[in-house]
């Protein structure tokens, strides 16, 4: 994949080139469809798949205090749209000036750097200045510019409408299962593995401690996971999310205990993925009932893994 920083930058695309824009904040069900609309219509066309997008998110632009905190890093956004096989991907930098052009400037900037054939978007985009772009000004401008112009409505999983925003509700609420559902995918939380305090070891269930790159930060507790250090396989575990209240603790940390026992990952950059809650983060009355209800926590997550594969490749 070809990554792009600078609009005015773009460099000779094989036509016909077939583009999609949004923002694409969790990389949901309903983003994956358009995009996989745009990749098999340049593989058929034998042009060039495109995904625009804008870099930092407008809202922490525009208007920061109402900003959402992102689901996703934005090498965890590269990497997810690298791996569905897009050839191009286009990040806009975001800044208030601009945020200033109009929907129609854009459309024209857009038309004149990639001179795309077809633009495929979700039906609720909007973009340009006050959000005055929708699919129906790009049918408008379409024949004038030379691209076709279509808009996918939103996806239902389960009678569920599927959305960056619903999922950050579900995340905020513990309701990792749901999310899982609506993102296709597990959410993943990204970070170094530092040195902790060494109590996972004092007590017999080692945990590798991660400092969270992640802007959205899902409900605390015990979860379900599987760890991804960069093997063909993932690692199953079990991930205490929260601030270890048994021992006096403020801080929130992530430790994730290996259900195959634990490595050396002190220093190394890691994924952990989610699929399942299993329990609010709670204050046990001694070290004994926090390891029984630890030892429940990993027969759990055996439960959850038993006969399942965990091919890396599979969850991005």
């Amino acid at each position: 994949m070809i990554l792009l920083t600078d609009l005015d930058h773009v460099p000779p695309l094989t036509p016909p080139v077939m583009v999609t824009i949004g923002n694409f904040d969790g990389l949901h069900r309903g983003h994956k469809r358009v995009i996989r609309k745009v990749i098999c219509r340049a593989r058929e066309e034998g042009g060039t798949s495109v995904v625009v997008t804008f870099e930092p998110h407008p809202m922490k632009v525009l208007y920061p205090d109402r900003a959402p905190a992102l689901i996703q890093t934005l090498a965890q956004k590269r990497d997810i749209i690298a791996h569905m096989g897009i050839q191009a991907l286009l990040e806009v930098p975001f800044t208030r000036e601009f945020g200033a052009v109009s929907a129609e400037e854009f459309a024209r900037l857009l038309t004149e750097r990639l001179q795309p054939k077809e633009i495929y978007i979700g039906e609720d985009f909007r973009f340009g200045h006050h959000r005055d772009g929708d699919i129906r000004l790009l049918q408008s401008m379409g024949g004038e510019l030379g691209f076709s112009a279509s808009a996918f409505p939103k996806l239902r999983v389960e009678e569920e409408e599927v959305s960056s925003t619903r999922i950050r509700h579900l995340l905020l609420k513990g309701e990792m299962e749901k999310a899982v559902r609506l993102l296709g995918r597990p959410y993943v939380i990204e970070g170094m593995v530092e040195r902790g305090a060494g109590r996972g070891n004092t007590i017999g269930v080692p945990t590798a401690n991660l400092s969270v790159e992640n802007e959205l930060i899902p409900a605390l507790g015990v979860y379900v996971v599987a760890m991804d250090v960069g093997a063909p396989l993932l690692l199953p575990g079990v991930a205490n999310l929260g601030t270890r209240p048994t021992f006096g603790n403020h801080r929130e940390v992530l430790e994730v205990h290996l259900l195959e026992g634990g490595r050396d990952l002190y220093g190394q950059h890691v994924r952990v993925l989610f699929f399942k809650f299993l329990r609010p983060e709670t204050r046990f009355p001694s070290v004994d009932a926090l390891l029984e209800a630890i030892a429940k926590d990993i027969q759990s997550a055996r439960r959850h893994f038993k006969g399942k594969a965990l091919p890396r490749r599979m969850f991005y």
